[in-house]
């Protein structure tokens, strides 16, 4: 029996609302590129690698400022930026195109199993996360990964069409891109698995109980790609980079909470449809085995390509709960509008643009403001950024000194701070600050018994403060050894350390 409910017919208003949450979704991912937010560390590290690596080197050596990303996501933002030079708008062009595809695509996801109005709330789900438009326009694989997924998870549920034994053509097509999935996205290696061992599965529980011919070799062909794409990967990621993702990403399963949601996913799907249920957590499963494992971390962005599950099990309790109501006469219009209305206030509150560390208008301004024999003194994670858009905004390197990283040793930071004493201009430029190191607080209370702010630059997530420091001589000469400190927490600073990540140390010819 085919999974689609095509055949069935979709109720042209069904088929109306699924085509205008498109559009929006669509719009809003475009509003998101188009308001051209400015790039974070994360993204300015992996920019910094696809703009100054020949494409040959992005391909065969570890990235440099531990990062990583598939070789197809690499090879298509190095061919964008050689296009479209290399601006933010270029470098985002990639995550763009797979947010607009997965877009596109997830409504045909829906329809395979779903019945009409289920879907249609699935595809708002997606259409309209917030998450999944600001990922759209982030220089990361992240929105790739998505799309990639349900690209997989679409071809999945063709193969399990009653028609699918009969076209070699279908079984092919399907092997060549899961083939090549496996290049573009790191995270299609958990997708390929978990649809591989799901339509073995699948296959081995109904008659004729034996993998055909033709599935055999597409799961031949995912495999052998998938191991060589893992092994490739893992020759690209040095020991130290390696400890320093241990350190960071730390691993982990999922909380009570989200094993109980997690659970009623499943049991909601199955109830629709065990074949759909066993495909869509087929990928979930290996995902939470590679975090068991201690292998990947089942949180967060990492896991952002299994949104597509998270939306059609929403969609599919949601639709219980109206079919709940209208047992007890509530129409059917009124009930859907409780989940809407949820997700209308959620989208409403968390509407584009989307922007974390907006260095760029804050460098200018003080391109514009800084006068000549200012000092300037950048915040050691914010000298990413300052190097990325200081060429930009016409800001030159004279008279900037660039603090170090001290994370667990923060007089140091006043020691750099005292070079300073006596200067009546002293800009102090930070963005991406930790707040669980109280790393801004201890610098702005010593700052503050040395002299007085000026004038401020700020923008979300970052700024540019002016200091008087022409009366630092009243202060003693070990004040920064007697400064009272705030306790921090020791375990983040022995997480997070120095020189490894965006903030790690640049290669020499990058200066």
């Amino acid at each position: 029996m085919s999974l689609s409910l095509a055949d069935e017919g979709m109720p042209r208003r069904a088929r109306v609302a699924v085509t205008a949450l498109v559009i929006v979704g669509a719009a809003l991912r475009l509003w998101q590129y188009f308001a051209n937010a400015s790039l974070w560390i994360d993204e300015i590290a992996l920019a910094e690698n696809v703009l100054r690596r020949p494409l040959s080197a992005l391909l065969r050596q570890p990235l440099a400022l531990d990062q990583v990303a598939p070789p197809g996501f690499l090879a298509l933002a190095k061919a964008s930026t050689a296009v479209f030079g290399g601006t933010e708008m270029a470098l985002r062009l990639v995550p763009l195109a797979s947010g607009l595809l997965a877009l596109a695509l997830f409504p045909r996801l829906a329809r395979r199993f779903q019945p009409a109005w289920v879907s249609v709330f699935a595809t708002a789900l997606f259409a309209l996360s917030p998450t999944l438009v600001r990922y759209s326009a982030e220089f990361k694989p992240y929105s790739t990964d998505v799309a990639v997924a349900v690209a997989l998870t679409l071809i999945a549920f063709g193969l399990g069409d009653s028609d699918a034994d009969k076209s070699s053509g279908r079984f092919l097509r399907a092997a060549l891109f899961g083939g090549a999935a496996v290049w573009v996205s790191q995270t299609a290696v958990f997708m390929v698995a978990g649809l591989g061992a799901s339509l073995a599965v699948l296959a081995l529980t109904r008659r004729p109980r034996r993998l055909s011919p033709r599935l055999t070799a597409l799961l031949a062909v995912w495999t052998a790609s998938a191991a060589a794409a893992v092994a490739t990967g893992l020759d690209r990621v040095p020991p130290s980079m390696r400890e320093y993702f241990d350190r960071v990403w730390e691993p982990s399963l999922p909380s009570m909470t989200t094993w109980l949601l997690l659970v009623v996913a499943v049991f909601a799907l199955w109830i629709r449809s065990r074949h759909a249920a066993v495909l869509l957590f087929g990928p979930v499963a290996v995902t939470l085995l590679a975090a068991g494992a201690h292998l990947y971390p089942f949180s967060g962005r990492a896991i952002l390509f299994l949104t597509p599950v998270w939306a059609l099990a929403v969609a599919e309790c949601s639709g219980r709960l109206v079919d709940g109501l209208a047992k007890i006469r509530v129409p059917r219009p009124v009930a859907w509008a409780l989940p809407a209305l949820a997700l209308a206030a959620i989208v409403a509150r968390d509407l584009p643009p989307h922007g974390s560390e907006e260095m760029r208008p804050v460098l200018a301004g003080l391109a514009r403001r800084r006068l000549q024999g200012d000092q300037v003194y950048v915040y050691y994670a914010a000298e990413p950024a300052y190097r990325f858009y200081g060429p930009r905004v016409a800001l030159g390197l004279d008279d900037t000194s660039f603090g170090q990283c001290h994370r667990g040793e923060p007089r140091r930071y006043l020691r750099e701070l005292d070079a300073f004493r006596g200067q009546p201009r002293v800009w102090i430029v930070r963005t991406h600050v930790f707040r669980q190191l109280f790393e801004a607080e201890i610098v702005d209370a010593y700052l503050s018994r040395m002299g007085s702010p000026r004038e401020a630059l700020r923008a979300k997530g970052a700024e540019a403060v002016l200091w008087d420091l022409s009366n630092a001589g009243a202060l003693p000469a070990d004040a920064a050894e007697t400064h009272p400190l705030p306790a921090w927490d020791r375990e983040v600073n022995a997480r997070l350390g120095c020189g490894h990540g965006p903030i790690g140390e640049r290669p020499a010819d990058w200066k």
